[in-house]
């Protein structure tokens, strides 16, 4: 992707995540950044953005979905259980960022959403850098002592986001979002309301996917 490949909309909003990393860089630890904000926010492509500007490490938090939680057990669970167990945050922390906070290449296979809950067969190979971004719903729920972590959300209106989800997904997803359209509402509004983000971007075009 190019930089002249983004909207208007979305390009601002590299700049200004860009911007705010050169203001958190720090000598002695790479910068975390967590990108986060619902499902169809467009937060893989201002992550991709990001990365031809600064050559920034991207973990995509959806590789370290909880795998070993079957949809009906999901169905079962509280929303602040959904979105804290959503990610296996222990195999995400062991495979890819504490390697890379430690200057080491991250190495994973990344979870398969058409697999039926298992891993997929392509490695995926990270090299470290001094930016890692997080780059997932729920990644501002991890706390890393002694790194700095910059916590930014891209805010789209829930409307726009799940109509953006259901193009990337060619249907109309109706299982997933009655599983987790709550889930994310209640996220924003409970446990990471955008007043708890460092910063806030807009990404709002309706044919940004």
């Amino acid at each position: 992707m190019e930089m002249s490949h983004l909207s208007q909309n979305s390009f601002n909003a590299v700049q200004s995540i860009v911007s705010a990393i050169n203001l958190h860089m720090n000598d002695k630890y790479p910068l975390v950044v967590s990108l986060d904000g619902g499902s169809g926010a467009g937060k893989s492509t201002l992550a991709a953005g990001v990365i031809l500007q600064l050559g920034a490490a991207v973990i995509h938090c959806d590789d370290f979905f909880d795998a070993t939680v079957p949809d009906n057990d999901w169905d079962t669970y509280s929303l602040e259980q959904k979105c804290r167990r959503c990610i296996d945050w222990q195999r995400m922390l062991n495979e890819a960022l504490l390697p890379l906070l430690e200057g080491r290449k991250a190495q994973y296979y990344p979870y398969y959403f058409l697999s039926g809950n298992s891993l997929g067969s392509n490695l995926v190979t990270i090299e470290p850098s001094k930016v890692i971004i997080l780059d997932g719903i729920y990644s501002s729920l991890l706390e890393l002592p002694d790194v700095n972590h910059l916590t930014v959300l891209v805010d789209v209106p829930p409307e726009i986001r799940r109509h953006r989800h259901d193009i990337r997904e060619g249907t109309d997803d109706l299982d997933w979002h009655l599983r987790w359209d709550s889930a994310e509402d209640y996220y924003f509004t409970v446990l990471r309301p955008p007043t708890t983000f460092d910063i806030i971007v807009v990404n709002n075009e309706s044919n940004v996917i």
